[in-house]
C-alpha cells in the first residue's frame, strides 16, 4: 500500500498537469515568433497528385504575436494584419487534434483571407498546417527564423 500512495499520487498530478487548455498553451507559445515558407503544396480535390506550388508563397513570413495578433508579409511585400487563434478537439480515435484559425486583413481593413487549418506538426522550429480551400487542401511547411 504504501509504494502504491506515490505512484497514484504522480499519475493524479500527471492527468491534471496535462488538460487540453495546458496542451493548447504550450502550442500557442511554440507557435508565437516569426516563420518562413519551406513548401507548399496544393492538393486538388479528386486529384491523384499534388501541385508544388511553393515558388507562389516564395519569401512570405508570418509572425505570430501572444497578444494573439498577427502579421504576414507576402513575398512581394504586401502586407495584413490579423488575428489568430488555436483550438483543440477529439477525433474519432479519442486523439487531440490542434487547429489554428487566423483571419488576415488588407491595410483598409478588410478580410483578405483566412485560415481554418489543422495542425500537424509544430515544433520550436517547424510547422505544418492543411489548410482548407474551396477547391482542395493547401499544405503549406513553415521554418522559424
Amino acid at each position: 500500500m504504501k509504494k502504491l500512495l506515490p505512484i497514484l499520487a504522480l499519475s493524479l498530478l500527471f492527468i491534471s498537469g496535462c488538460s487540453i487548455e495546458d496542451r493548447i498553451e504550450r502550442r500557442e507559445d511554440r507557435l508565437t515568433g516569426t516563420w518562413i515558407v519551406e513548401k507548399a503544396f496544393f492538393n486538388r480535390d479528386g486529384a491523384l497528385f499534388r501541385d508544388n506550388i511553393t515558388n507562389e508563397f516564395r519569401g512570405d513570413r508570418v509572425t505570430f504575436f501572444p497578444d494573439y495578433s498577427l502579421e504576414y508579409v507576402a513575398g512581394n511585400g504586401e502586407v495584413f494584419q490579423g488575428v489568430w487563434f488555436i483550438d483543440a478537439f477529439r477525433d474519432r480515435e479519442d486523439d487531440l487534434e490542434f487547429t489554428i484559425d487566423a483571419d488576415f486583413f488588407d491595410f483598409r481593413g478588410d478580410l483578405a483571407f483566412r485560415w481554418v487549418g489543422e495542425i500537424t506538426l509544430l515544433t520550436e522550429n517547424n510547422f505544418n498546417v492543411n489548410i482548407a480551400e474551396r477547391t482542395g487542401i493547401l499544405r503549406i511547411r513553415w521554418d522559424k527564423l
